[in-house]
């Protein structure tokens, strides 16, 4: 009995024992103190274009909250960057190199920028030409594919996919990528975090995940090349955190007891990272490794991942954009071409509205058998001079028809004419004789529907619908004259009758 008790304790022991080794591995990698370190010595920085000193370093500083993208210390960033396009005179910063604008699209973005207009070029489009982007084989077109999703704003949706399904096509046998033969480290990683937001690469990053866990030194570290350095293990700890996988507990990237985290931060120096195990601090290892704990400290708290920049806003920084297209409004060629309004020869065409002659046409007015029931009696008895028997002119006045006196004026002798039409108004009557053209009719055909309204205003006379007026205004001349005759007829008989009557 005393032999089972102490069998089933050292049972117990050993059972203990092999679980120690797990939880002492699990135990969190106090990575913060040398992430802010790192952030503040980058912040004190002044970033330019460039792999080293640029992109990389503003998307840590920015991404990990250091500067707001609203600060100055973007907005000096941002005007180099600027300048440097404008400079370069081209959206394709590098016809061989497309990481360049891969780059700047991923740094400009992060800053509030829209990478679309810059300068007035828009970088993000050339990244959608494959043939582009693959001239630096799986690295370029996963560095595209980030540029081009980290934000809904740029869409391209189709060239995206067309790069998920390159890479896809070059995932190697068993799993990773390349740029040559076999897999390597720090390739496999790059396309890993590119591919991450897509379900149709899911498979292919489970494959992924399993081959760095094999790839994983046996301190923790990663090598590349046979080499182990402090960029490899930033980036599979992005790739890690970008796929979900927590990069300092999860137990197939933790190796006698060192996760790849703790890997990671034992590269740090005083505010940096060596590129080597006791190496110096040198710039890309540091730039590297703070985006690297900047990515993993945003999986810590559930916020978007390093690439996703779908929490940043670019409205209103895009506003190159407007800057970015003079072209359009440099064109007041269509806005200088006053020609059409200043074209009154339309309106100056008031000629057919000026020829108000023909409203003056004296042929329809020129028919007086309307007056007949006008000028019943004085428009008598002018066919004889005053000088004739004036009694009988006067009471054969009845007999004389009113046509005859409405076209028969009175002359300076008392006597009547046929009545001639002056230049004037043979000028005026011609037009409306001869044909005319298509314009003046055009124009004319509506004054005819509306005669009353044009005699009404020019002729105070009136008309009373059946065009009289004019008629009625050329005969006034004849009629005065007739009553004239006929009033002084009536008083030389008056006359003769008081002399008569006094005999």
């Amino acid at each position: 009995m005393k032999r089972l008790i102490i069998r089933i304790t050292a049972a117990l022991l050993a059972i203990f024992a092999m679980a120690a080794a797990p939880l002492s591995a699990f135990a969190a990698t106090d990575y913060k103190p040398a992430y802010a370190a790192v952030l503040e010595r980058l912040a004190s920085s002044n970033p330019s274009f460039g792999t080293v000193g640029g992109e990389w370093l503003v998307i840590a500083v920015v991404r990990g909250g250091k500067r707001a993208p609203s600060s100055d210390w973007c907005k000096r960033y941002f005007d180099s960057i600027e300048s440097m396009v404008r400079a370069n005179g081209s959206g394709v910063i590098n016809p061989n190199k497309s990481t360049d604008n891969s780059r700047l699209v991923l740094a400009l973005t992060a800053i509030g920028r829209n990478a679309r207009s810059v300068a007035g070029y828009d970088l993000v489009q050339p990244l959608c030409d494959i043939s582009y982007t693959k001239r630096q084989g799986v690295t370029g077109a996963a560095f595209a594919l980030l540029a081009l999703g980290c934000n809904s704003a740029y869409g391209e949706s189709a060239a995206r996919n067309e790069l998920v399904d390159f890479l896809l096509a070059r995932e190697k046998d068993g799993g990773g990528w390349s740029l040559s033969a076999q897999p390597d480290v720090d390739a496999t990683a790059m396309v890993m975090t590119a591919l991450a937001p897509y379900s149709k690469a899911s498979a292919a990053i489970r494959r992924g995940i399993s081959w760095l866990s094999q790839a994983q030194e046996a301190d923790g570290t990663f090598a590349t090349l046979g080499s182990v350095t402090c960029e490899s293990s930033a980036q599979v700890v992005t790739a890690l955190s970008a796929a979900g996988v927590n990069a300092d507990t999860d137990p197939r990237f933790v190796k006698n007891g060192v996760s790849a985290l703790a890997a990671l931060v034992g590269f740090y120096r005083d505010g940096g990272f060596a590129h080597t195990p006791g190496g110096a601090i040198n710039g890309m290892a540091t730039e590297q490794s703070a985006y690297a704990l900047c990515a993993y400290d945003r999986y810590k708290k559930g916020a978007n991942s390093l690439y996703d920049m779908n929490d940043v806003s670019l409205g209103g920084t895009g506003t190159p954009k407007p800057t970015a297209t003079p072209k359009p409004t440099h064109t007041p060629k269509p806005t200088n071409t006053p020609k059409p309004t200043n074209t009154p020869k339309p309106t100056a065409t008031a000629k057919p509205t000026a020829t108000a002659k023909p409203t003056n046409t004296p042929k329809p007015t020129n028919t007086p058998k309307p007056t007949q029931g006008r000028t019943d009696a004085p428009s008598a008895a002018p066919t004889t001079a005053p000088s004739a028997a004036p009694v009988q002119t006067a009471e054969g006045a009845p007999t004389v028809g009113p046509t005859d006196a409405a076209q028969t004026p009175a002359s300076t002798d008392g006597s009547f004419t046929e009545p001639a039409h002056t230049a004037t108004e043979q000028a005026e009557i011609t037009p409306t004789e001869s044909a005319q053209t298509e314009t003046e009719q055009a124009d004319f055909a509506p004054t005819e529907t509306a005669p009353d309204e044009t005699a009404q205003a020019e002729k105070p006379g009136g008309s009373d619908g059946n065009g009289q007026a004019g008629g009625v205004k050329k005969a006034l001349p004849y009629a005065g004259g007739a009553a004239l005759v006929l009033a002084a007829v009536l008083a030389v008989v008056l006359i003769k009758r008081k002399k008569r009557d006094e005999n």
